[in-house]
């Protein structure tokens, strides 16, 4: 049973990852990128002709992604991992960074040193690509998109919040310690009604948008969605969009092209 189990989430993830579509992007890049801290952080970047704009996408829970030089990634459940060939076909240049050092992001993506490694990112999707950024970020993540949102202007155009942990929980933070309310971008909330991990209940969608107090362009999108293959807070269940990940992603890109100045 568990044999087969492994071989579905398998096949789960490998429908998804490629990359094709209606755009045909570049082969993924994976590239050391140094930090200001000191040390590197391994990130995989698909470069897309004529790009809309980049996307930087923001995994959850610790963060600790493998990224090998063939551009394979592991774990790769992860919603924003899993469905990078499903940006890149949507005409974006996509990006998606390790953990510094290979550290465990837990508990600080909020906090300077965090910032300054999004920022050197950041900077290199926009040595890359003559597009506006936009940062993506799920569960933990969302927690890493406010703050570059909020704090790394205006090398931003924009953000979307997907699942974002709003409750106290194992990292001990929420993406109410990035200062939402400093944010002056579009941004785009996403909950799903059927999410039941306790840190990221969708009711709490509302009140993450009212905190957005100085975004021009805000919008709360709810979505439903109940299968599982995973505990409710992983990713192959509701948290992570499990089964409707093409609806989610084509929901968030006509919401970024949507963009004034896009």
């Amino acid at each position: 049973m568990h044999m087969i189990l492994r071989l579905g989430l398998a096949a789960l993830v490998a429908a998804l990852a490629p990359i094709g579509g209606g755009v045909r992007a570049q082969t993924p890049e994976a590239v050391n990128l140094p930090i200001p801290s000191g040390g590197a952080e391994q990130v995989l970047f698909i470069a897309a002709p004529q790009p809309r704009a980049t996307v930087i996408l923001l995994s959850g829970g610790s963060g600790l992604l493998a990224i090998d030089n063939a551009g394979n990634i592991r774990p790769g459940n992860n919603f924003v991992v899993r469905t990078r060939g499903l940006w890149a076909a949507q005409g974006f240049a996509a990006l998606l960074p390790g953990p510094p050092n290979g550290a465990s992001l837990l508990g600080t993506r909020h906090t300077p040193g965090y910032l300054a490694a999004l920022g050197a990112v950041i900077d290199y999707a926009r040595s890359r690509v003559n597009a506006p950024v936009w940062l993506i970020g799920t569960s933990q993540g969302s927690t890493g998109a406010a703050d570059g949102a909020a704090h790394l202007a205006p090398k931003v155009a924009g953000v979307v919040l997907t699942s974002s942990v709003t409750r106290i929980g194992r990292a001990d933070e929420t993406v109410f310690d990035a200062d939402p309310g400093a944010i002056a971008v579009p941004a785009l909330v996403v909950s799903n009604s059927g999410d039941p991990c306790r840190v990221s209940p969708p009711g709490d969608g509302p009140r993450l948008l009212a905190a957005l107090t100085r975004s021009p362009r805000k919008e709360l999108i709810l979505v439903q969605s109940s299968q599982f293959q995973s505990d409710p807070c992983e990713a192959l269940s509701p948290h992570g969009y499990l089964g409707i990940e093409a609806m989610v992603v084509q929901r968030i890109a006509d919401w970024i092209k949507a963009a004034p100045g896009r």
